[in-house]
């Protein structure tokens, strides 16, 4: 615990941070725990034999068996006096010829094999309970390790993932390089983050995070799939919300935005629309969806009996709010009612426009307002709001979101038109063909290290100027996997030893039973050689023994732990999304086969130990 472990675990877990020099697993209170808990189960498990061992006397002892009698209730045992003669004969005589019919040699051995074994039922059937559970602990972790595998989640991402890096500004702020520290399983575009990090020295209307030229170069890369290739598209710009429409993202209960928070401008009313709009929001993601996309999540919301209006949506006229799971159930009871609501979108200002309004002075700006202002779009409704961590959700891309990420919207192409913006590049995914995957890595990341130098080199639209534009980066499926690996070897080593920790209990339980019952029945194995048992019926019998272990065993892991199985299938899949099921056929073969080795190699070593013995002290010696 102070040693071995941290130097095995250190290197699997630890190695980004230098070792395991500060890793502390060793808990005196847990140690004092489990002593005094092993104390207490082995006094348990002993008390009876030594209350026994001290108050029989010699004669008493050497006539124990370790059979229990069996005492018939008094009801039964009036019942039975009252019954005939006849009838006490007939049943005696029925038992008789069932158990001294005539057998051949080979089911006699058999037959008393079995009956060796019943004759102490309670230590048998926990024998075999115990090789069960340690068999099937280690079939169950083994699905576990072998399911549960990162690489399973790995392998769904695409080849390559390119997405526009956070700002200088919001790097500072430790936003937008989570995924450089996060665990390979997980989605590495979640963040705390806003868009306004990402625009905070770019927040013009031209601004792409991937821009038209780098784009079409990494698209044109020989050995790229452009059909199964993936590229999302939207925009950036300002939404305005009725009061009600924004309500379910609000922390008050009577209105959206609490008065104190109201900044001067940022509360107007449309008497032609009569509508109280909500504006003087951060700039929000709206991300083009396509008809597939479309089709998916309205067949969600249908199974799923939610309220959102999805036709709005699918012919242009409406908008879907997605967020990661922050309602709470009152807020989704506002989501509701918000459907149908009026929002609007507002485009941000040219370069040119904002690189002037930067220079003005604050009395030039206020004077300038009304002058520099972007464009606005129709009004679109709101089609409602869906989690993106529902059950059943469908598998829709996203570019940088998360809990905090602020308000991402999803459109048709229909409903893009009417957005007075142009398209640009959110994200994209490459999918290359596999043998040419390490020559297209180094293209691409020659690409994006030129890309980035010549933002540095840039003059972003910032007020200092001094920034420049926020660069690209790229995640490549095969760098996933080599960081993952060191992770995936740790789970398996540290499963995997659990599993054959509690196998290693099973069949020591199993050893134990076997070799405690051969030695205890030196004077019986010694009757029976005496009255005409050869050598190898004897051993042929303890084998016999052992093979009814292993067969029992083996029908209770092909049926109840074939059960058991599903049950741990069913608990993962409903956990684990990229959980993967496999029968372990191999393992469970194995498994078998290693069992039914001990099992009847056991009792072989052991009549070949007695033999040796005999051999030396006589035949019978140990009958005296």
């Amino acid at each position: 615990m102070l040693l071995v472990i941290p130097e095995m675990l250190g290197d699997q877990y630890l190695s980004r941070y230098g070792g395991a020099g500060s890793l502390q697993i060793f808990h005196p209170g847990i140690l004092a725990a489990s002593t005094a808990f092993a104390v207490i189960l082995v006094f348990a498990a002993s008390a009876g034999v030594i209350r026994r061992a001290a108050g029989e006397s010699c004669a008493e002892t050497v006539q124990y068996t370790g059979l229990k009698r069996q005492r018939k209730g008094r009801r039964k045992e009036t019942q039975e006096k009252g019954k005939g003669a006849s009838v006490q004969k007939e049943r005696a005589k029925r038992i008789s010829e069932r158990r001294y019919r005539r057998r051949s040699a080979g089911m006699e051995i058999l037959f008393m094999a079995w009956q060796n074994l019943t004759r102490y039922r309670r230590r048998f059937i926990l024998t075999v309970l115990s090789l069960f559970l340690g068999a099937e602990a280690f079939l169950g972790v083994a699905v576990i390790t072998a399911g549960s595998d990162h690489s399973h989640v790995i392998e769904r991402r695409p080849d390559f993932m390119i997405a526009g890096q956070f700002g200088e500004t919001g790097q500072e702020l430790g936003y937008g390089n989570e995924y450089r520290s996060r665990d390979a399983g997980e989605d590495p575009l979640v963040t705390q983050g806003d868009p306004l990090f990402l625009l905070y020295d770019n927040d013009y209307d031209e601004f792409s995070p991937i821009s038209a030229e780098v784009r079409e170069e990494l698209l044109n890369l020989e050995g790229v799939d452009r059909e199964d290739s993936y590229v999302m598209e939207g925009a950036f710009m300002v939404p305005a919300f009725s009061r009600k429409a924004i309500r379910p993202l609000a922390e008050s209960e009577e209105t959206a935005i609490r008065e104190d928070e109201v900044r001067e401008g940022s509360v107007s009313f449309n008497y032609s629309e009569g509508t109280e709009w909500i504006e003087d929001f951060g700039p929000a993601v709206i991300q083009i969806i396509s008809e597939k996309e479309i089709s998916k999540l309205k067949t969600y919301v249908e199974q799923s009996g939610l309220l959102a209006d999805m036709d709005s949506v699918e012919n242009g006229t409406g908008v879907l709010i997605l967020h990661d799971h922050i309602l709470s159930r009152e807020q989704e009871k506002w989501a509701e009612e918000s459907v149908g609501e009026p929002v609007y979108f507002t485009g941000l200002l040219p370069k040119e426009d904002l690189e002037t309004w930067n220079r003005m002075s604050e009395e030039e700006q206020r004077e300038n307002e009304g002058s520099f202002s972007g464009k606005r779009s129709e009004t679109f409704t709101l089609g409602g709001y869906l989690d993106n961590q529902g059950e059943g959700f469908p598998e829709i891309r996203q570019t940088w979101h998360g809990p905090e990420s602020g308000i991402y919207f999803l459109i048709s192409e229909a409903g893009f038109e009417k957005l007075p913006t142009g398209k640009k590049t959110l994200y994209m995914e490459l999918e290359v063909e596999e043998e040419m995957e390490p020559r297209i890595k180094n293209q691409i990341r020659e690409i994006i290290a030129e890309e980035n130098r010549n933002r540095e080199d840039m003059t972003g639209a910032s007020i200092d100027g001094d920034n420049g534009e926020a660069g690209i980066f790229c995640i490549s499926k095969s760098d996933l996997m080599a960081e993952a690996a060191d992770q995936i070897r740790g789970s398996r080593l540290i499963l995997g030893s659990i599993s054959a920790v509690l196998l290693c209990a099973g069949i020591t339980n199993y050893l134990n039973v076997m070799i405690t019952g051969i030695l205890s029945r030196r004077r019986e194995l010694a009757v029976m050689e005496s009255i005409g048992m050869t050598g190898r019926q004897k051993r042929r019998m303890l084998m016999a023994e052992g093979g009814f272990y292993c067969l029992i065993t083996a029908a209770l892991i092909l049926t109840a732990g074939s059960g058991l199985l599903a049950l741990i299938r069913g608990y993962m899949e409903a956990r684990l999304s990229y959980f993967v099921w496999q029968y372990p056929v191999g393992w469970t073969m194995i498994l078998l086969a290693g069992m039914a080795g001990i099992c009847l190699m056991v009792p072989v070593a052991m009549v070949h130990r007695e033999s040796e013995s005999a051999s030396k002290h006589g035949p019978h010696a140990h009958l005296f």
